[in-house]
C-alpha cells in the first residue's frame, strides 16, 4: 500500500478511530477486530489501541518508522528517532478521555522467524507509555508468516487470516473499507466531460459573481454524487475559488447554517480590518478550541460530492478540491487519507495554501480536538 512517509512525524500519516466500543474476549478476537477499529486493513503499521477497562476507547493508525540504510562507510545515516516516535504516538493516546491502558500492534511485511519484528519500538513504546500513565495492557505483532505477543513465539498467521474472514462473516461487523491510497482515488470521467466542466467554470468566472455561500452549502447537501455533472461541478468549483466561501461551505457542511453564518461574518470581520469576535471560529479551522464533534454525516457527504467534483475539473483546476478534501479527512481524524489528498493537491498546484495549512498540521501531529470528544458527544 502507498503511504506517506512519517520522516519523524507519525501524525503525518495517522487515523484517530472513535468507533462503537468494542470487548474482545481474547488476544485473536481483539485482532480481528483492528481492521473494524480503523476502517480498513492495517499494512506497515504500527496501531494503538486506547483502552478504558477492558473497553476500547480510541484507536490510531501511523505508518512504521522508516528503517534507515547503511551509508557508504556502513554507518546508518541519521533516521527517524524511535523515541521521539514513541513519545508522539503515546502522546496522542494522552488525549482520550478515560484511557488508563494502551495494546500496541505492529503490522509488517518482516518475518518473525528471527524473533519479535520491531523489537526496538516495542520498547521505546513501553518506556514512553509507561511515563505517560498508561499500562501496557498487551504488545502484538502481525507478521508476514505468524502473529503473536512481544517476545514469545509466534503461531501461524493463517489462524488470524481465519478469524478475520470469519468476522466479516457475522453481521454486527462494522464496514471495512480501501486502504487510504485507494480510498483517496477520484472516480474515472472521460476527457468530454472534464472538457465540458472546464467550459461551464469558465463561463461562470467571466460573470463575476460569487454564489452567496450558506446557500450553495444546503442546496449541495441534497445532490446525489451520481447526478453531478458539468454544471454543478463547475458551480462547487467556483465557489471553492474564493477561500472565504470554501471555508463557510466546509463549515456548514460540518457544523450546521449557525456555524456557517458565525464563519461568514468572521470572513468580513477579517476582509474589512474589524476586531476579531469569533475566537472558536477562528480556532476551528486548525481544530482547537472547544468546537463540538461535527456532523460526521454532514462532512462524509461534503467528501463524496467533493470527490466528485474534483474528478470532473482539469488537473490544474483541482487544488482547492483536493485540499478540501483533505481538510474533511483531517477533520474526521483520518489523517491517513487527508495524506494522500495533500499529495494530490500538491501535484495540481504544489503552492495552494489550503493544502499547506492541511499539511503542517499533519506534519505537526495535530489532530482536531474534537477527535477526541466522547462518543456521547452529539453529532
Amino acid at each position: 500500500m502507498p503511504v506517506v512517509s512519517c520522516h519523524g512525524h507519525p501524525s503525518r500519516d495517522t487515523l484517530v478511530a472513535m468507533p462503537e466500543r468494542i470487548v474482545a474476549t481474547d488476544t485473536l478476537d481483539l485482532l480481528s477486530h483492528v481492521p473494524e477499529l480503523i476502517g480498513f486493513e492495517p499494512e506497515r503499521s504500527l496501531v494503538l489501541i486506547t483502552m478504558s477497562g477492558s473497553t476500547t476507547c480510541g484507536t490510531f493508525r501511523v505508518d512504521l518508522p522508516d528503517r534507515p540504510a547503511r551509508g557508504k562507510r556502513g554507518r546508518p545515516p541519521k533516521g527517524v528517532a524511535l523515541a521521539e516516535y514513541a513519545a508522539t504516538v503515546v502522546g496522542m493516546a494522552c488525549r482520550v478521555r478515560r484511557a488508563d491502558a494502551v495494546v500496541p500492534i505492529v503490522f509488517t511485511d518482516d518475518s518473525c522467524a528471527g524473533g519479535t519484528p520491531h523489537a526496538e519500538l516495542f520498547a521505546e513504546l513501553r518506556t514512553a507509555a509507561v511515563s505517560a500513565g498508561f499500562t501496557v495492557r498487551d504488545a502484538l505483532f502481525v507478521a508476514s508468516d505468524g502473529w503473536g505477543h512481544e517476545g514469545e513465539a509466534a503461531r501461524p498467521r493463517d489462524e488470524l487470516d481465519a478469524a478475520w474472514r470469519l468476522r466479516r462473516l457475522d453481521p454486527d461487523c462494522l464496514p471495512v473499507h480501501d486502504p487510504p491510497a485507494r480510498e483517496a482515488e477520484l472516480p474515472e470521467v472521460d476527457a468530454a466531460e472534464i472538457e465540458r466542466t472546464r467550459s461551464a467554470l469558465d463561463a461562470l468566472r467571466l460573470e463575476k459573481r460569487m454564489p452567496d455561500p450558506i446557500w450553495f452549502a444546503e442546496f449541495s447537501a441534497g445532490w446525489r454524487t451520481s447526478a453531478v455533472g458539468p454544471a454543478s461541478a463547475a458551480l462547487t468549483a467556483r465557489v471553492f475559488d474564493d477561500p472565504s466561501s470554501r471555508d463557510v461551505v466546509l463549515f456548514t457542511w460540518m457544523w450546521g447554517r449557525t456555524t456557517g453564518r458565525r464563519a461568514w461574518r468572521f470572513r468580513e470581520q477579517c476582509a474589512t480590518g474589524a476586531p476579531v469576535a469569533d475566537e472558536e471560529i477562528a480556532m476551528a479551522l486548525v481544530g482547537l478550541g472547544r468546537m463540538p464533534r461535527p456532523s460526521a454525516q454532514g462532512a462524509r457527504r461534503g467528501i463524496e460530492l467533493v470527490r466528485h467534483v474534483a474528478a470532473r475539473l482539469p488537473a490544474a483546476e483541482r487544488a482547492p478540491c483536493l485540499a478540501s478534501l483533505a481538510w474533511l479527512n483531517w477533520a474526521l481524524g483520518r489523517g491517513s487519507v487527508a495524506g494522500e489528498y495533500v499529495r494530490a493537491s500538491h501535484e495540481a498546484d504544489p503552492g495552494y495554501p489550503f493544502a499547506g495549512l492541511v499539511e503542517t498540521l499533519l506534519d505537526a501531529g495535530a489532530l482536531p480536538e474534537w477527535a477526541f470528544a466522547d462518543r456521547d458527544t452529539p453529532e
